[in-house]
């Protein structure tokens, strides 16, 4: 995403494109898994101070902007939220982390709801694998 579709997204989304806010996106998309806090304190440092990181992936997280990810590391981990829905392949050894398209989980939707006593519609869901990658297997 270019920094004027960065801009797009914040404005369509009832915010101010502030320069702030468009160096968390740009540092949320360089990066290839998903960022904690300490992440982009780390990668932002002398740009901006924490209490400011931590005050924008709220308001991005609150507005649908990101979304917050358990990869089990006790602290949150954030992605921004995109058009293609996948979820995580994590190596409970190394940490690694694999991007899984196409869970198939929209086709248990309508068993899950039938099964359900209290809830008629589910519109996200949230899903990660554990597991050990091959290179871990292999040592």
């Amino acid at each position: 995403m270019t920094t004027e579709g960065m801009r797009g997204l914040l404005r369509k989304s009832g915010q101010k494109a502030t320069l702030s806010r468009v160096t968390v996106l740009k540092a949320l998309q360089a990066r290839k898994n998903p960022s904690s806090a300490q992440d982009l304190i780390e990668a932002l440092r002398g740009e901006m101070d924490q209490a400011t990181i931590y005050r924008i992936l709220k308001i991005f997280k609150d507005k649908g902007l990101i979304r917050q990810i358990d990869l089990r590391h006790n602290h949150a981990h954030y992605e921004i939220v995109r058009n293609d829905e996948h979820h995580h392949l994590i190596c409970n050894q190394c940490g690694r982390i694999e991007d899984v398209h196409h869970c198939g989980i929209e086709n248990t939707y309508a068993a899950i709801l039938k099964g359900s006593k209290h809830f008629s519609e589910i519109d996200q869901h949230a899903l990660e694998f554990y597991g050990v990658c091959k290179k871990c297997k292999n040592k």
